[in-house]
């Protein structure tokens, strides 16, 4: 039998490996919703919070680096900063 090894790019960067963390996100944002967010992870909530402002930040600035890079123009959007 031969193992077929894929890298993480190949499992995160299709519709299909994006659709599974978002699913996950949208798990932890149902748990945190219910007040049952110990029941998914085991991090603590300022772990947790540090976590998603990292993954926001790079998710944005990933955003950003593509439309400057493409033909791909959205059209601006209105950032909030507090």
């Amino acid at each position: 039998m031969v193992e077929t090894l894929l890298t993480n790019r190949e499992i995160l960067f299709t519709d299909n490996g994006l659709a599974m963390v978002h699913e996950a996100l949208d798990d932890l944002h149902n748990a945190a919703s219910e007040g049952e967010i110990e029941l998914v992870t085991t991090l603590d909530n300022r772990e947790l919070v540090n976590w998603l402002r990292e993954l926001v930040f790079t998710a944005q600035e990933t955003i950003v680096e593509i439309e400057k890079r493409s033909a791909y123009r959205q059209e601006p959007y209105l950032r909030l900063v507090k």
